[in-house]
């Protein structure tokens, strides 16, 4: 009997792409064979953690009495959507002629718990091996697969991420239910979404309660060279206008004289955040649309592994580097004196994966076929390969004091010697200008100083009086955002530097949190701003600090990262996140009066059931039909519908959402819906959608 190994893939496209360079071509019941290999699929996560009332009847309803819940050990459970894929994985596991698996989910802690949540559940006990790539470029997959590594040798990274998973389930179950018995409104709290939205609400409260001040300069010059220099900030017109008159006609001393040379580095490499940050600010795309860009990209082998946390390669892609730079080089039509690599190249900074890089198929692909924000991305992508291979930005920089009236000027300026990577950054600027830019940097105004030295003396001095208002911090953007999320809202962090950050979140799960936020109706975009709701504002509100701190959360992200690296056992973070939870209930397991949130003391009613006839009301759970007629309100084939939305659809108007890049229009009727649960068909109605 021929034996087969068996690859398992996180979804169907990298299967097919593997697939093809096995020389797997035969297509069976969910999965590819050939060439002795067999290449199957999951389709995400095909295994999650079950919800409370799998573990007992009396957790479907939400009392005091019964938090905290802590599960002993916790349950998994099979999806029902993805089912069938589940059980040919299964079943291919267990067949004989299986006696190798391969593990080719995304090479990171997620795609670690997709394939190993389906290997455990199937209780599967054949010894894997995985494959660790950062490119889905044929010669990469080759390299891997003749460089397999022990499945074992991940099982650090299998626990960072189960850690992760029961601790936002800890968390989320918990502190969701204490507080929305706590204030009878119904509420959801997340382990990194509620400090996330807390950042955003104390920005929305400094931009609203900001009080503009008005303050003046004096500024002095000559007829030949006017108003160079600049006095302190003065609070107090007249003392401003005293000051001017004191120093017309006057003449002023320079003191002291200081000129150095500077250099500014070129940018580092992309990571999956400050690609995100930057397809913001340039194009408007939303964290989340920018990683199903990349994502897309990768899959099509025209970059490299997308959720990646580095800005560096390392010593032995040197060759690579510079090769498809100067591929970058033709696609964008951006140009330099040559490639720079040493800059980009650090061995201790590339831990799971390198930065973010195009890949040689750019060059033999028409990348004009490709849709306008993939292409975006790409270019985005390529062009700062350039910029991070381009030479310094040299200057000399002059720094003059002067005296007028027994009053202290300074002056500024700067001599450019070499623009070096500046002068590239400007040929993108110039490319991707549009109405969605946000030229958000600092301009660089300063320019050459007239000639001066120490004991000259400027005479007559021509001054005047400069108006100067303070300026309002700005809202969050998700550039800014994500920004603030890398650090924890820690300002003492340079984007400069290179030291670890504790974050809120990971590369990978950050565009969701925001999106989840959006979902939940805690934040709304306005244009390019992330604005807190009422909604969002009053939970702030009322939460406790431990809650929302940014800070803890920020911590356990380290700490998650240290499991990872294997210096800190997984039992003692999940003791801390089981004390931490006990402590919640304990201190707030009581009911308040509701100072933040409108208390329904009768559910509000919002229409006619369409199946039934019967009120539709809101109630602290959500949605339902006081008829009980099994008629489904709030979703519509697993996409949750927003108050606003079922309210039109009650009104009998259509609606329509944008979901997988695909426009499905939802008609304000209902049709028969059969689905299955714990091996239970069910039978009940939902909201029918055009085409169906």
């Amino acid at each position: 009997m021929a034996s087969h190994k068996l690859v398992i893939a996180e979804k169907p496209s990298v299967a097919q792409t593997i697939a093809k360079v096995l020389g797997a071509t035969k297509k069976g019941d969910g999965c590819v064979t050939g060439n002795g290999y067999i290449v199957s699929w999951c389709v995400g996560h095909l295994v999650g953690l079950a919800t409370p009332e799998a573990y007992d009847e009396k957790f479907k309803t939400w009392s005091f009495d019964t938090l905290p819940i802590m599960p002993q050990s916790f349950k998994f459970v099979v999806k029902q959507a993805t089912k069938k894929q589940f059980d040919v994985l299964k079943k291919l596991m267990s067949d004989d002629t299986v006696d190798e698996i391969i593990c080719a989910t995304d090479a990171g802690r997620e795609g670690e718990c997709i394939f190993r949540y389906v290997y455990n559940v199937a209780k599967c006990k054949k010894p894997f091996k995985r494959l660790w790539v950062s490119s889905m470029e044929e010669v990469a997959i080759k390299d891997g697969f003749d460089n397999l590594r022990n499945g074992k040798d991940y099982d650090n990274l299998y626990e960072a991420g189960l850690c992760r998973a029961k601790a936002d389930w800890l968390v989320g179950m918990n502190a969701s239910r204490l507080f929305t018995l706590r204030y009878d409104t119904k509420l959801t709290i997340g382990r990194v979404q509620t400090p996330t939205l807390a950042m955003l609400v104390d920005r929305d409260y400094k931009v609203k309660n900001f009080v503009k001040e008005k303050y003046y300069t004096v500024e002095i010059g000559t007829v030949d060279n006017p108003y160079f220099a600049s006095s302190e900030r003065i609070d107090d017109e007249i003392k401003a206008g005293t000051l001017l008159s004191e120093c017309d006609g006057s003449p002023a001393t320079v003191k002291s004289v200081k000129t150095e040379k500077k250099t500014a580095n070129p940018p580092k490499l992309y990571d999956l955040t400050t690609l995100q940050r930057e397809a913001n600010r340039y194009y408007g795309y939303t964290a989340q649309q920018t990683l199903d860009y990349v994502q897309s990209l990768y899959e099509a082998k025209l970059c490299t592994y997308p959720r990646t946390d580095s800005q560096y390669i390392t010593d032995d892609m040197r060759d690579t580097f510079i090769s498809v730079t100067g591929i970058a080089k033709e696609f964008t039509e951006i140009t330099s004196d040559s490639v720079n690599a040493e800059p980009v190249i650090n061995n201790s900074k590339v831990s799971d994966h390198h930065a973010l890089l195009i890949t040689a198929e750019v060059g033999k692909k028409d990348i004009s076929s490709l849709p306008t924000g993939e292409r975006n991305v790409l270019f985005l992508i390529a062009a700062r390969m350039i910029l991070a291979s381009s030479t310094p930005h040299i200057y000399e920089a002059t720094s003059v004091k002067l005296s007028c009236a027994d009053t202290e000027f300074s002056a500024k300026g700067k001599v450019i010697l070499e623009n070096g990577w500046k002068q590239q950054e400007q040929l993108l600027k110039s490319k991707i200008k549009n109405e969605n830019t946000d030229d958000t940097e600092t301009q660089d105004n300063e320019k050459a100083l007239p000639p001066l030295s120490e004991g000259d003396v400027i005479s007559p001095v021509v001054p005047r009086i400069s108006e100067h208002f303070t300026s309002p911090p700005k809202p969050y953007t998700e550039d800014t955002l994500l920004s603030a999320m890398e650090t924890a809202g820690n300002k003492d962090y340079s984007e400069d530097s290179d030291v670890e950050k504790k974050g809120l979140g990971t590369p990978a799960t950050r565009a969701g949190i925001i999106e989840n936020l959006i979902k939940g109706e805690y934040v709304e975009r306005k244009k390019k701003q992330l604005i807190p709701t009422d909604k969002g504002i009053n939970l702030i509100k009322v939460v406790p600090d431990e809650v929302k701190s940014p800070k803890m959360t920020a911590d356990w992200e380290s700490r998650l990262q240290s499991i990872e690296k294997g210096k800190e056992s997984a039992s003692a973070f999940m003791g801390e996140i089981g004390g931490y939870v006990g402590g919640l209930v304990s201190a707030y397991g009581s009911t308040v009066e509701n100072s933040g949130f409108q208390t329904r003391k009768e559910a509000a009613v919002l229409g006619k059931c369409p199946n039934c006839g019967n009120e539709v009301k809101k109630g602290k759970f959500g949605f339902y039909c006081t008829g009980k007629c099994g008629m489904n309100l709030a979703k519509v084939y697993g996409k949750e519908l927003t108050e606003a939305q079922l309210i039109k659809l009650l009104d009998g108007k259509e609606i329509s959402f944008t979901r997988n890049d695909k426009k499905t229009t939802v008609l304000p009727e209902c049709e028969p819906h059969s689905y299955t649960k714990d091996g239970k068909e069910y039978n009940s109605f939902q909201w029918k959608t055009k085409g169906k």
